[in-house]
């Protein structure tokens, strides 16, 4: 059992030094289109890892207490940065390293560590304006194409998942599933589509692929839980009286005495009726559903919360759709007749929404309403050998889809680090017209810090990174190296872009922390330290 005990300097440098190290050398080489890879085992089974994210998730605790002080604070740093744009961790990593160790160096000349670390945060403002000074829109299906390879590096992937984002929009509904074969496959289904599904199987009956499918259908939404016969029977009359043949009825659950008035022949011969149910996994996700079956067809919600019943049903409360679908696990429509204005007016609200909300779940719930809104769903099949390489497939497929939604927010820049390779000469110029070292050395550590994602992308390709640079020095400011031709190119001709988001964010979590560890002196180590499972 490991002793409690005080470290301090310059043991804490030391121990933080080696702690990030450890942790960025195995993530760094993940670092590019021609990454190395690590392996994670768990008791008997092995996972081959290229994602820098679920790397550092995976390392829970370093076996020297002090070093794993200096290694968690770059986890959770890399992990927050996956979770939020989907990718950058492996450009995290290498930046959060080379500002620590440039820090050390100047600390150790007599800069001041508070003094630095106000000096980088003022300096960080700065260089992220750069970034996206040279930040654009994508242009295109091809461009799309391009920077999905830049994040997944699987040249099949990134051509469904660049087709689909731009079929679909931004705002599109897709949705990520495991294949039964070996390769990419996809498919485009109009409409909306939720979780829950037919609430009994002989509604399928007498369908192909199990999927029942009605042409022009009412809709009644509902919160009510239906357990008698009875609580059907005014709904079904009412029904009738106004001519519905195909009814979709989506409740909050339905009792087998309550689906037998649905499913007797008599009254199927007249209306055939699908009743469906939503899954909801959060807290007002039904009601919200609900607020959106509605705009989306027309409907009025009959709400037992707000005291109604469905003997109170009127004509108007009725939705329409052109099409209705369902199967044993989900269920959906198109071509409501929802009021546009409306459903317009929403949209705006959700994209508002989810621009100004930091929480990934949040954001993804957003997502997936805007998709709904939008009446459009993609679904991508990930195949692959095994399971194991099936469900890595499929982690990648969806971090590059949520990279790829964040390339629409602040735009692309050149790729393969050239963006960060642009700041360094203004940096160097910077730094000499500076007094105070703090301030000369926050220009000088940033300088360093642009030039290590292409060094590391470089070396990872086995290439040497001085000869190459000082290649690119004599090319001018658009050139960069093609790894996958083994060329000079101007990279925005070439189509290798990075997504702004992520190259900023990158850069800020990277500088903010960093910055932050320069400042520590001192290590208080428990005797039982709790171990974090998530970062």
């Amino acid at each position: 059992m490991p002793r409690p005990k005080v470290i301090h300097q310059p043991q804490t440098q030391g121990a933080l030094k080696r702690g990030l190290a450890t942790l960025v050398n195995a993530i760094a080489p993940t670092l590019g289109p021609t990454p190395r890879r690590s392996i994670a085992q768990n008791q008997s089974k092995f996972e081959l890892l290229d994602d820098g994210g679920v790397i550092a998730r995976r390392i829970v605790a370093l076996p020297d207490q002090a070093d794993d002080v200096g290694a968690m604070l770059l986890r959770q740093v890399l992990w927050q940065a996956r979770q939020h744009v989907g990718d950058g961790a492996a450009t995290t990593a290498v930046l959060y390293e080379r500002i620590y160790q440039e820090g050390l160096r100047f600390i150790a000349a007599g800069a001041d560590p508070m003094r630095l670390r106000e000096r980088l945060m003022a300096l960080l403002p700065q260089v992220s304006a750069r970034l996206l000074a040279d930040a654009r829109p994508l242009r295109g299906e091809a461009e799309l194409k391009a920077l999905a390879f830049s994040v997944c590096y699987d040249e099949a992937m990134a051509d469904v998942l660049g087709e689909t984002l731009h079929t679909i929009g931004q705002y599109g509904q897709v949705d990520i599933r495991a294949g039964h074969g070996r390769g990419m496959e996809h498919n485009y289904v109009e409409g909306s589509y939720w979780r829950g599904g037919a609430q009994s199987k002989e509604m399928l009956r007498g369908f192909g692929r199990g999927v029942a499918e009605m042409q022009d259908a009412a809709i009644i939404v509902t919160d009510m839980d239906i357990e008698e016969p009875r609580d059907l029977v005014p709904l079904m009359s009412l029904a009738l009286r106004c001519g519905i043949s195909n009814l979709l009825l989506v409740v909050a659950s339905i009792s087998d005495t309550g689906l037998s008035v649905v499913l007797d022949k008599r009254l199927r011969d007249k209306i055939q009726t699908l009743v469906v149910k939503i899954d909801a996994y959060h807290p007002g996700d039904l009601s919200i559903a609900q607020q959106d079956m509605a705009l989306l067809t027309g409907a009025r919600p009959l709400l037992q919360k707000a005291g109604e019943s469905l003997e109170q049903a009127r004509e108007s409360d009725f939705g329409e759709a052109r099409w209705v679908w369902a199967d044993d696990k989900n269920f959906g429509f198109a071509s409501g007749k929802g009021d546009p204005r409306r459903l317009r007016a929403q949209a705006q609200n959700l994209r508002q929404a989810y621009a100004s909300v930091d929480d990934d779940d949040a954001q993804r719930r957003i997502l997936e309403r805007l998709g709904r809104l939008n009446g459009g769903l993609a679904t991508v099949y990930v195949g692959g050998i095994a399971e194991d390489e099936i469900r890595q497939r499929k982690e990648i497929a969806e971090r590059t889809v949520r990279a790829m939604r964040r390339a629409a927010e602040l735009g692309v820049i050149p790729g393969g680090g050239v963006a960060l390779l642009r700041c360094r000469d203004w940096l160097l110029k910077e730094a000499q017209a500076q007094d105070d070292l703090e301030s000369r050395a926050a220009r000088l550590i940033m300088a360093a810090a642009a030039q290590a994602p292409i060094r590391q992308l470089l070396a990872n390709a086995g290439y040497d990174p001085s000869e190459v640079l000082a290649q690119l020095a004599l090319k001018g400011g658009g050139a960069g190296f093609d790894i996958m031709r083994d060329a000079i190119v101007d990279v925005a001709e070439a189509g290798i872009l990075d997504v702004a988001q992520v190259q900023v964010e990158a850069l800020q979590r990277a500088v903010s922390s960093a910055a932050l560890a320069l400042t520590i002196d001192v290590l208080v180590l428990h005797r039982e330290p709790e171990t974090m499972t998530d970062p």
